[in-house]
């Protein structure tokens, strides 16, 4: 994945980034569809796609954890 694409992922919302693992949920389950039926012009979107979703993932978790953190220290 571009530099580019990692830092317009990393600058959008919360929200922004759910919809956007769905959207790749979606693309996964209708490309291993089409893979039932026909060979895939290009396998590695589904890599990709999925590394995409680990790291959108680790990004919300770690969002998740800095604010739990800054919760925490204002007790």
């Amino acid at each position: 994945m571009k530099r580019k694409d990692k830092e317009t992922l990393r600058n959008m919302s919360d929200a922004e980034l759910r919809t956007q693992v769905s959207d790749l949920k979606k693309q996964i389950f209708q490309i291993n569809f089409k893979r039932t039926t026909a060979p895939v012009e290009n396998p590695l979107v589904l890599r990709t796609a999925r590394r995409k979703i680990a790291m959108i993932n680790t990004w919300l978790r770690q969002r998740e954890l800095e604010k739990s953190k800054t919760a925490e220290v204002k007790k």
